[in-house]
């Protein structure tokens, strides 16, 4: 215990012979701070949420591949067309840089950094409009497959009807008779008429479920939240910046007190 108090004076007792290194380390530190925070551009957020769509059961596109695909540079090409930034072209990765896509509950939020209000609520906005356009020709795509299903079903359906009316009317020609033969051809032929009354039925209950969900269950990408120009720009943070430089500064004032010290002490003659 004595020893750990005879350690803190000795602490003490240098920090009071070194505060001028302290002091100098610490006042470059946060003045460096203080005026690279000031000189560095300022920067805005606009922010915009999207709703995602739903072809029947499924998502249009999961927001873990909506995030991914707006990393590409093709995507980004996309973007930089939408804004009328060419130049950004050869420097996709600092556009990527500025794009921040985040899942909500049932929400995609768009964030857009720029040095301006105006253009971080451009940015916002062409990211929105490219995902708007994906996901409208992915939604017409599917339904153009559903109406197509549709339509082959009602074709199959005629067909199954054209059979079904066949069978009865070969059933009703082969009542009249009495014979033996004939009777196992009518039997037959009303087990077929049975089957095919089945199917029949069949499909045109998965034809309601289809159209139901088509009806109920399919919603297009929508634009629930549009941007909006920021008032006030989020960085850089003069504040936050100088303190963590101030707290910084201080253990490294104190170490280079401790360096000094150590290597100005005379040695110990045993």
């Amino acid at each position: 215990m004595e020893e750990k108090e005879v350690d803190l004076r000795d602490y003490l007792r240098m920090i009071k012979k070194r505060w001028k290194i302290i002091l100098i380390i610490f006042l470059v530190f946060t003045i460096t701070s203080g005026v690279v925070s000031f000189l560095l551009p300022k920067t805005y957020e606009s922010i915009a949420m999207v709703r995602i769509g739903r072809l029947r059961d499924n998502l249009l596109e999961e927001p873990a591949t909506i995030i991914e695909i707006f990393k590409t540079k093709v995507m980004l090409e996309k973007v930089a067309e939408e804004i009328d930034t060419p130049h950004i072209h050869e420097k996709a990765e600092e556009l990527a840089a500025k794009i921040k896509i985040k899942e909500k509950p049932g929400l995609l939020e768009i964030k857009g950094r720029w040095e301006t209000p105006e253009e971080a609520m451009r940015l916002v906005n062409g990211v929105t409009v490219v995902l708007l356009q994906r996901h409208e020709h992915i939604f017409e795509q599917g339904k153009l497959i559903l109406e197509e299903y549709l339509a082959s079903g009602k074709e199959r359906l005629v067909k199954m009807e054209k059979e079904i009316d066949m069978l009865q009317k070969k059933i009703e020609e082969l009542g009249a008779t009495d014979s033996d033969a004939k009777a196992m051809v009518t039997r037959g032929y009303m087990e077929s008429l049975e089957r095919s009354r089945d199917r029949y039925e069949l499909l045109q209950v998965e034809l309601r479920e289809k159209k139901m969900k088509e009806s109920y269950e399919t919603v297009s990408t929508e634009l629930v939240i549009s941007p909006t120009i920021p008032e006030k720009p989020i960085g850089p943070k003069k504040k936050q910046n100088v303190l963590i430089a101030g707290i910084l500064s201080l253990f490294i004032g104190f170490v280079c007190a401790a360096v000094v010290e150590y290597f100005e002490k005379p040695p110990t003659i045993s």
